[in-house]
């Protein structure tokens, strides 16, 4: 069983991987372990400055029981200090600005921990985890009784981007903020609801709606023995 280590944002995303990916990659010979920055004293996840994840992935690739590493952050709010930020600001086109990121963020991470290069895989997901969950709106919406009324505005939200990972990044149009506002009976919370959608709507459907994050599981299945 080979071992890879998912280095998450926060609770919902390390939830994500323990019930949504790893058992969908078990079978595959590959163990995904997620696991979250300390960002302060007996604190993990959320607020993540480069300083401290850079410090975080070091270690981790530096471990014999860590082969491979990759990571799952959003770019909502991506910290400045991440390398390569400041020029991915000047790209226009969204994968043109994520390989800027990940080609920076994978560069100096290997350049720190000294490793081979396959054994990181640097991934961030455009804007936030909760894209995910438009892959399916009328799935996501039967998750609770008292959501079906969001199903025609939520659809809307994702009818006018060009796919769920397009939804942009204002802090008043990203797609939590659809989410906490039609979402009632009982109101969306991210560690609650994200993972129990996510699982109902499946990771076909979300591969099928979501290129980027399909792209990154197919660097993951990749890792598996011949």
């Amino acid at each position: 069983m080979k071992r890879v280590c998912i280095v998450c944002e926060g609770q919902t995303e390390e939830t994500f991987v323990r019930d949504v990916l790893a058992p969908a990659f078990y079978d595959l010979g590959l163990n995904l372990i997620p696991e979250m920055v300390e960002t302060s004293p007996g604190h993990k996840g959320g607020a993540l400055k480069y300083d401290r994840v850079k410090r975080h992935l070091r270690n981790t690739l530096r471990q014999y029981s860590a082969p491979v590493v990759t990571t799952l952050f959003d770019l909502y709010r991506l910290d400045g200090g991440f390398p390569g930020f400041e020029a991915s600001l000047t790209q226009a086109e969204l994968p043109k600005r994520l390989d800027v990121l990940k080609q920076a963020l994978h560069a100096d991470v290997v350049a720190e921990a000294g490793c081979q290069p396959g054994r990181f895989i640097p991934y961030i997901q455009p804007y936030e985890f909760e894209a995910l969950l438009f892959s399916d709106v009328q799935t996501l919406t039967q998750t609770q009784l008292g959501w079906h009324g969001a199903t025609a505005a939520l659809a809307a939200a994702r009818a006018a981007a060009e796919s769920p990972e397009h939804i942009n990044d204002r802090p008043e149009t990203k797609p939590a903020a659809h989410l906490e506002r039609e979402l009632k009976n009982p109101s969306y919370r991210k560690r609650m609801h994200g993972s129990i959608a996510a699982k109902k709507i499946g990771l076909a459907k979300i591969e099928a709606e979501c290129a980027f994050f399909a792209a990154w599981l197919v660097q993951i299945r990749a890792l598996k023995q011949p």
